[in-house]
């Protein structure tokens, strides 16, 4: 996995040691659903969109495929994705606020049909592990399997 990082208007390519559960299956999940593949992992700095965090922050986008395998459209959320930090409690991505190919907040995928975006997160500036999970909720509010891509970024 390639992680991109902007550090003082420069930019450098760092490789991570990634984590697979199955390993057929690199930077990748499927659930029953749909098929979820990391493209790249972009740490942006400080600022970002016009945007800026505090010091001990940076923002980080997660650019990702998402294939849907049923033959029914598949209603998909920005909520559906939460990222977690080193062993921190799992949060949401950040609402869209027009940064280049960021997923909506709310978007329905066709049968077969793929999509490409980003999430953008804000993360603590010291942050070594990320891990971006998605659990799978049913219609009877049940919940089902969590999925997870991990991966080291310092």
């Amino acid at each position: 996995m390639e992680i991109d990082v902007y550090e003082n208007g420069r930019h450098r390519l760092l490789l991570t040691s990634d984590y697979s559960p199955n390993h057929a299956m690199i930077n990748e999940f499927q659930t029953s659903f749909f098929t979820c593949k990391m493209r790249c992992i972009e740490l942006c700095g400080k600022e970002l969109e016009g945007y800026e965090v505090s010091e001990e922050g940076m923002f980080v986008k997660l650019h990702f495929t998402i294939r849907n395998m049923t033959n029914e459209i598949l209603g998909m959320f920005r909520e559906d994705f939460e990222i977690s930090c080193d062993d921190g409690a799992p949060y949401e991505a950040e609402e869209c606020f027009d940064a280049e190919k960021q997923f909506p907040d709310e978007y329905a995928l066709k049968p077969q049909e793929e999509r490409t975006g980003c999430l953008v997160f804000i993360i603590a500036s010291a942050t070594k592990k990320i891990c971006l999970s998605y659990t799978e909720y049913f219609d009877d509010e049940s919940e089902g399997k969590t999925y997870r891509l991990k991966y080291k970024i310092k």
